[in-house]
């Protein structure tokens, strides 16, 4: 049976593959995006149908609960949520403006929050569900620079497994899964200030023990799998789908 999935940031990267892979498998895609041009465009690539593109501010509360209120009526119900909406910025803490961390933390955390609220209601009321967060190695280790990107992913893993816990009895499964360095806009961004190896895709793809970067259809595949019954015993759950990166002691 088709599912209904929203996936936030579903314009580019990671949330364009997550979107491409749930329309392949027969389910019905929310493709919400801030730029509501990158999410016609992600809807124009997905198999099957129908879908829907809808422009959304993740950062906002009043955007995200318009944005599910119109994904509800056009599909009367959401079944997963795949929160992938995200920025980065590389700076020191005591570089990082305000305004700068306050811009990283409510559109990588705070729209965990937002976007969550607003779907959860109809989950418990069916007693079915799944909540996919997408977090990042700097959850859990980190480099220099990336104070304010660290803090809201690191906050991403421990409100997962507080989901986790308040919700699975009810039968809503919330998980995340971490990414290593995918071959998106982001990271290519990044790139451009980077040094040493950090400065080009070959480099990154040296540091991760599997001897690539990865592509977004590698995290598409995790997240397809664990809004299915196959992972029906799977909750609070941080998957490292990061070729190995994290398992390394040095690169």
């Amino acid at each position: 049976m088709a599912q209904v999935v929203i996936v936030t940031g579903a314009g580019s990267g990671i949330g364009q593959g997550i979107a491409l892979r749930f329309a392949a498998q027969g389910d019905h895609v929310v493709c919400a995006d801030i730029d509501l041009t990158k999410a016609q465009a992600t809807v124009a690539l997905c198999a099957g149908g129908p879908h829907l593109a809808l422009a959304c501010d993740v950062s906002s509360e009043s955007a995200v609960n318009a944005m599910v209120a119109q994904a509800n009526a056009h599909y009367g119900q959401i079944d997963v949520l795949v929160n992938n909406a995200g920025v980065l910025i590389s700076k020191p803490l005591h570089e990082t403006s305000p305004q700068e961390w306050f811009t990283i933390i409510n559109t990588n955390l705070t729209s965990v929050y937002y976007c969550s609220h607003a779907v959860l209601p109809g989950m418990l009321s069916r007693g079915r569900g799944s909540i996919i967060n997408i977090a990042s190695p700097h959850a859990l280790a980190t480099t220099t620079n990336i104070a304010a990107y660290a803090a809201s992913k690191g906050g991403v893993v421990a409100l997962t497994r507080q989901m986790a816990m308040d919700y699975g009895r009810r039968g809503v499964r919330t998980n995340c899964i971490v990414p290593g360095a995918i071959d998106t806009a982001m990271l290519r961004s990044d790139i451009a200030h980077g040094d040493g190896w950090e400065a080009s895709l070959a480099g990154w793809a040296k540091v991760q023990p599997i001897g690539r970067v990865g592509y977004p259809d590698d995290i598409a595949k995790v997240a397809a799998w664990l809004a299915s019954d196959d992972a029906g015993f799977v909750l609070g759950a941080t998957i490292h789908a990061d070729g190995g990166m994290l398992a390394q002691l040095t690169p």
